[in-house]
């Protein structure tokens, strides 16, 4: 069987359904009047408005990391040089000392620096923000 990218073979005014096409598509009135047969549940907002809350206290949290690393050059050049000297423990020490309370994962590289922020606690997993700065 050949397959024309053209919705009509040449030469003829017959069009072609794909093998793969159904010849059933739903139409929006048809997806409109979904009824009491619904496979999805009702909507419910409280979890999806808790991430969103969250999510706004790990901006914040990012917010005094990068506001440490912007209002000090003593701080920026301590944080990278303890960095490029695998220095695990100054690094968490630095990045500690601007206030963040969230919980982190942190790689650095020849080229940067990622952090990883995520407001995990016993309730939830919802919330993650990654950080990328290059250096």
């Amino acid at each position: 069987m050949v397959f024309y990218p053209h919705p009509y073979a040449p030469y003829t005014a017959q069009p072609i359904q794909h093998p793969y096409q159904s010849a059933f598509r739903p139409t929006y009135l048809a997806i409109q009047q979904r009824g009491q047969d619904d496979p999805f549940p009702p909507v419910d907002i409280k979890r999806f408005n808790l991430s969103a809350r969250r999510y706004q206290e790990i901006i914040k949290q990012a917010d005094l990391f990068t506001r440490s690393i912007v209002a000090s050059d003593q701080f920026a050049r301590q944080l990278m040089e303890a960095a490029q000297a695998s220095n695990k423990s100054e690094v968490d020490r630095l990045i500690r000392s601007t206030g963040i309370t969230v919980s982190y994962q942190l790689l650095y590289t020849p080229d940067g620096l990622r952090i990883d922020f995520a407001n995990n606690d016993s309730q939830s997993n919802c919330c993650h923000l990654r950080m990328v700065l290059g250096w």
